[in-house]
């Protein structure tokens, strides 16, 4: 046991000591969180010198006053905006002429517009997401103020009133829950980083393994632990790097997190979020201000204890017996190159639960969402979509029985292909010999 505890603490310390895992557990929650600060800055950036000139040749939507020249029949469908302002002009540019002015955008507003309800803008500059949704909306408006103007009995005040979009909330029937299709999402989340973690460090259980066979080490080990043993403690060493990047992660984020809520509640842009939004709740704290947000809310609910506790466990049961699987593979080559056709049948049913997740997400409580999260192969990554949503306790303690079992059953069965390969040189075993090894007798 001394001697097994001694291969476990060298495979861990040896990982987490490379500067490219310290690298990655560092940066990875920093350049998510960048990522999406500099897509917003970049975006705002963007509107701020946004100016559009519109062509009204046919005055439908301006008429000229002597001192200010052409301005908006309706001054209430073009306001001036921080990052967008508006000019019109019955005269077109050139395309010369139109490159030397300040504008931003061009649009020619005539009667086809009217027609298709299509309007082409034309720039130097591509615009941002949010200026060229508000061009859209301010559009729309003139042309239904312009229509509506149209109608002899019809005034644009009673229009707005008869005129309606319709949302679409769902619900649980029996839950009542409002928000279970975006819990599913929060669960996919999870299952996505699981089969993220499971694939990449199995990788490098095959690669140690190819490793030390290819430099004999193993013999040398296997003097004093049993090849059985050796493998275990190699997928243990190796999961318990996965599982510390993975602690890493969760706290990096958590505390940028409650930095960003600091920083939030101390500069007042909740306070002005919540005014914007025309909420009516007057405190500004992060809590307070997630649980009053419509598409946040929901994120408040989640039982986050029990998602990273059955997380951390379907992880360490989904990449026990995976990395099983994969040093069977790695024993029974030389080189990594050799492998790719042993790894399609290891692979194939990881790759199947990611894949059949994308389905689950869209009916998380379906016949076959329910009967994978029972399934050892498939169940640490679907069981993470229903646990999002909230699952019987029994449910989970019989999936996570049976994975246990079948991890198990999985490390004594690659076991014995382990301690066979990693003796054999010189020769590509197939599939078919590889499943003969297992009847071999323990020497």
């Amino acid at each position: 046991m001394k001697n097994w505890l001694v291969i476990v603490g060298r495979e861990y310390k040896t990982r987490v000591r490379r500067k490219a895992f310290i690298i990655s557990t560092l940066l990875g929650p920093i350049l998510m969180v960048g990522f999406i600060a500099l897509i917003v800055l970049l975006s705002k950036s963007q509107e701020s010198d946004s100016k559009i000139l519109v062509i009204d040749s046919s005055e439908i939507l301006s008429y000229n006053i002597e001192d200010k020249g052409q301005v908006p029949s309706c001054l209430e469908c073009f306001p001036e905006r921080d990052f967008l302002e508006y000019r019109f002009t019955t005269e077109g540019l050139s395309q010369e002429e139109f490159l030397e002015s300040d504008y931003t955008g061009m649009l020619e507003f005539d009667d086809g517009i009217l027609q298709n309800s299509k309007a082409l803008l034309q720039y130097e500059t591509t615009p941002s997401m949010r200026v060229k949704s508000a061009v859209k909306s301010d559009l729309t408006e003139a042309v239904e103020r312009l229509r509506v103007k149209q109608e002899s009995n019809l005034d644009y005040e009673t229009y707005k009133r008869l005129k309606v979009k319709i949302g679409l909330v769902t619900q649980d029937v029996e839950t009542r829950d409002k928000n279970a299709e975006n819990k599913s999402l929060v669960g996919w989340i999870f299952s996505m980083f699981m089969f993220m973690f499971i694939m990449i460090y199995g990788m490098h259980v095959m690669r140690g393994v190819i490793e030390e066979k290819s430099n004999r080490i193993v013999e040398v080990v296997v003097s004093i632990v049993k090849p059985e043993a050796l493998m275990g403690a190699k997928v243990a060493g190796i999961g318990l790097v996965g599982i510390t990047q993975i602690l890493a992660w969760a706290i990096l984020s958590w505390a940028l997190f409650i930095g960003f809520g600091a920083y939030a509640e101390s500069s007042g842009m909740l306070a002005d979020i919540m005014a914007e939004s025309g909420n009516t709740v007057s405190a500004t704290d992060l809590n307070t201000f997630m649980k009053s947000h419509e598409d946040l809310g929901f994120l408040m609910q989640i039982n986050w204890i029990a998602m990273i506790g059955w997380g951390i466990f379907f992880y360490l049961g989904g990449f026990a017996l995976y990395g099983s699987l994969f040093a069977a593979v790695g024993a029974s080559v030389e080189q990594e190159s050799d492998a790719q056709y042993l790894l399609l049948p290891v692979m194939l049913p990881l790759m199947f639960s990611y894949m059949l997740n994308i389905q689950i997400l869209e009916a998380p409580e379906t016949t076959l969402a329910t009967v994978c999260s029972f399934v050892p192969f498939t169940s640490p990554i679907t069981m993470m979509v229903r646990l999002s949503m909230g699952v019987p306790w029994w449910e989970v303690v019989i999936s996570a029985l049976i994975l246990v079992a079948t991890v198990y059953l999985m490390i004594k069965l690659a076991g014995r292909i382990y301690r066979t390969g990693i003796f054999m040189y010189g020769k590509k075993p197939s599939l078919w010999e590889m499943l003969k090894w297992l009847t071999y007798k323990n020497r």
